[in-house]
């Protein structure tokens, strides 16, 4: 799995588990196996004061629209998570992991937004601004470096 996530140029980290940082969602992926199966899970804080009715209605809801995820929530740690198992039998095709890593996050991130919308879900954090990078930005586009 390193040797695909390397070759898509995807940022990750390996500490006896890759935690995947390069796509809009951080992940979790594991190979079981035993069972040959890819797996990818994650998860977003709910609100401190939600409603459990509510979010096992939002769980309920996002299970049976959404393709390849499942949804669940965890009350005690307040938090929705997402879960995807995608079978394999002989290997695993690069392209096709790195496609399953947008798929993913992508569905992730919509349904995200739904829950904050409802009330359910914590908001995006703020991303600082760096005034620094706005500069660099500025000398590129002046130059016609592209980064």
């Amino acid at each position: 799995m390193t040797d695909i996530l390397d070759n898509g140029a995807i940022e990750y980290t390996d500490n006896g588990g890759l935690y995947v940082t390069g796509y809009p969602f951080n992940f979790w992926m594991e190979v079981d196996e035993n069972r040959k199966l890819l797996v990818m899970y994650t998860y977003w804080h709910t609100l401190p004061e939600v409603d459990e009715l509510e979010m096992l209605r939002f769980v309920n809801q996002t299970s049976g629209s959404k393709i390849m995820l499942q949804f669940y929530y965890n009350a005690e740690y307040g938090r929705y998570y997402a879960y995807y198992t995608h079978p394999y039998h002989v290997g695993l095709l690069p392209p096709h992991v790195l496609k399953l890593g947008q798929k993913f996050t992508a569905i992730f991130e919509e349904v995200v937004h739904d829950g904050i919308a409802k009330g359910l879900l914590r908001e995006l954090p703020e991303c600082p601004y760096d005034a620094d990078d706005s500069e660099e930005a500025a000398a590129a586009a002046a130059d016609g470096t592209v980064h």
